[in-house]
């Protein structure tokens, strides 16, 4: 029925391992001429987002995790719309994340 517009974000994305083995991911909005808005998708807005992951001691198949995420999803949508989307796409986001750094490990 198309009642909710697909969304699109244009983010700068910085990833970084350090020595003692944390991993870093952190992203911002941006604006490119190369990625104007596109007439069938709402541009949502990502603030200084990222997370950290960070080894722990003793144990290599576990991983301490620090998120930090605001998102300004665009156009017009009721907060119960939101509060329905928005938890199983931040699972997704960790699902994927697990296999990266899983992928980046091996």
């Amino acid at each position: 029925m198309k009642i909710i517009s697909p969304r699109e974000f244009v983010d700068v994305i910085l990833m970084r391992q350090y020595e003692d083995g944390t991993m870093l991911s952190a992203a911002t909005n941006v604006e490119h001429p190369l990625c104007p808005p596109q007439a069938n998708f709402v541009r949502g807005y990502n603030y200084p987002c990222g997370c950290f992951c960070i080894p722990l001691p003793g144990e290599p198949d576990r991983t301490q995790l620090l998120s930090f995420f605001q998102t300004d999803l665009g156009g017009y949508l009721p907060q119960t719309v939101v509060d329905s989307f928005f938890p199983s796409s931040i699972a997704g986001f960790y699902s994927n994340l697990t296999k990266a750094v899983k992928a980046l490990k091996a």
